[in-house]
């Protein structure tokens, strides 16, 4: 198989990124440059690569076939056993990073693979976390991307059900809440692209429409934050009056900022009115 077959086989396949995806797959798997594969579409692919290709053609992620993705300035590994970070999200870590002073302690809810959590790590002084997520499989994940970027002094892991009754604030008070919580309402579910249901429906998809995390960590967030400190939720495209409602139900300020495609992306909650 050459690269423009592979090209063409991920086009039949109904992907629009198949000339990146072909290329990123011929030189992860066989070591040849990117920019020389520009002038080399008649390069062959090794049986790795090969294989790569009929995953991707599968709507397999490409993140997951290569097995780490660049998010800010870090580079995490992932698997199924995680989200896969995206770029609006580091909308809210770009907020956490000018807005935890130096020294302050913040705590990331439903941490995935780390990504909030280590990038805002990387990106402030002094500063320490606290990571919570349900699933074993994403905190050893989140454990492995903690010492891949060099800040696992700086960081615990906890399991736990943030909508489960005993939950509570461990470790007392946090200058931050952060959180890329599940928001996708159920029935939008079966109409997302093939590749997200390849990532994990647990960390996608929310009960009550999509609002039973936000409708549980509004309240839970702005018990454990400092007087000072804030709340900074991703939310879906059309969840920014959910969020307002919750915030004005518990007596909050709020803030909404949008995404580099001009979407409501992150929620920032503060105490008062």
């Amino acid at each position: 198989m050459t690269l423009n077959e592979a090209i063409a086989l991920l086009r039949a396949a109904g992907i629009d990124s198949a000339a990146h995806d072909a290329r990123e797959i011929f030189s992860h798997f066989d070591g040849v440059d990117r920019a020389t594969l520009l002038t080399r579409p008649d390069a062959v692919a090794s049986k790795e690569a090969e294989a790569a290709i009929l995953r991707r053609m599968k709507r397999e992620p490409l993140q997951y076939i290569i097995g780490e993705v660049a998010f800010c300035n870090e580079v995490y590994r992932v698997s199924p056993d995680c989200l896969i970070p995206r770029s609006d999200t580091e909308i809210l870590v770009e907020y956490a990073m000018k807005g935890i002073p130096r020294g302050e302690r913040f705590i990331d809810l439903c941490t995935g693979s780390g990504c909030i959590a280590i990038s805002t790590l990387c990106g402030t002084q002094d500063t320490t976390a606290v990571a919570v997520d349900i699933s074993d499989g994403a905190l050893r994940l989140a454990r492995a991307n903690a010492e891949i970027n060099g800040v696992c002094d700086r960081i615990s892991f906890i399991k736990a059900d943030l909508l489960g009754e005993n939950f509570k604030s461990p470790h007392g008070e946090y200058f931050a809440v952060l959180s890329n919580p599940p928001y996708i309402a159920g029935e939008a579910y079966a109409e997302l692209e093939p590749e997200l249901f390849c990532e994990p429906k647990i960390a996608l998809v929310a009960e009550n429409g999509g609002a039973a995390f936000y409708e549980r960590l509004v309240p839970l967030g702005l018990s454990m934050i400092k007087e000072n400190g804030f709340l900074a939720f991703e939310i879906g495209f059309d969840q920014a009056e959910l969020l307002r409602r919750l915030a004005g139900e518990n007596n909050a300020k709020i803030e909404i900022l949008r995404d580099y495609s001009g979407n409501d992306r992150v929620a920032v909650i503060t105490k008062g009115k």
